[in-house]
């Protein structure tokens, strides 16, 4: 099954999207502060924003013609669920969103993966589906998303067998190998710290790849350098 690639994400193959997102609780989670993280990521040449929640977006979408990637995260209790309903994405499409991301894991629809096809239908705006392993992309694919990210890999119990590192800390790029030979359009997304894993995604064939806390969580940045010299302290 072959889609046509939705010209928001035709503008984005080959670049590098920042995702600008802040936990609850951090000195960031502030949407001037949101805003100021986003707009010096496109003064960097960032090629699209993923953003979440509508309220960023408002504040965004009147600076940038670039693509905004648009989630809206509900915590279940055990993780954060990306866009679990129909009227969150109809939110983030009404705020200015290009692309739609969605919770595209068996953890979270079970078999329904027709939900994809729902909020594409319900928004008018391509769906990124968010997913864990090969068959959740394939199931995506086949079920209306125009792309798929490699976002979840590692957090869902079908996955966290697949990433190599036994912390969690380094990207799926076999997945992104996978996804990309059979013929998906593929977002390298998740645990991307290095320009060299960048790199790496880029050679395996993904169409852009999502850069996250490595540029905009000083919290996950100052901790990562932290641990590094309490390791060499040890």
């Amino acid at each position: 099954m072959t889609h046509p690639l939705p010209p928001a994400l035709a503008a984005l193959a080959g670049g590098i999207v920042v995702s600008v997102q802040a936990d609850d609780g951090t000195p960031v989670r502030n949407v001037e502060v949101i805003g100021a993280l986003a707009e010096s990521a496109l003064m960097g040449g960032a090629h699209g924003l993923r953003l979440n929640g509508p309220d960023d977006i408002r504040r965004l979408r009147p600076i940038t013609d670039l693509p905004i990637i648009g989630l809206h995260k509900v915590h279940n209790g055990i993780r954060n669920i990306i866009t679990p309903e129909v009227g969150l994405a109809v939110g983030l499409a009404e705020a200015g969103a290009d692309i739609i991301a969605v919770d595209a894991t068996v953890e979270q629809l079970g078999r329904r993966f027709a939900f994809l096809q729902e909020i594409a239908n319900a928004t008018q705006r391509p769906v990124m589906a968010d997913v864990s392993t090969f068959e959740e992309g394939v199931l995506a694919w086949e079920n209306g998303a125009s792309v798929v990210g490699t976002t979840l890999s590692g957090y869902t119990p079908e996955s966290r067998h697949a990433v190599d590192s036994e912390r969690n800390e380094d990207p799926d790029l076999r997945l992104v190998a996978e996804l990309v030979a059979a013929g998906i359009p593929t977002m390298a997304e998740g645990r991307y710290r290095t320009p060299a894993q960048v790199i790496a995604a880029f050679d395996a064939g993904a169409l852009a790849a999502v850069v996250g806390g490595a540029i905009t969580d000083p919290v996950a940045i100052t901790r990562r350098f932290v641990d590094l010299a309490a390791g060499v302290r040890a």
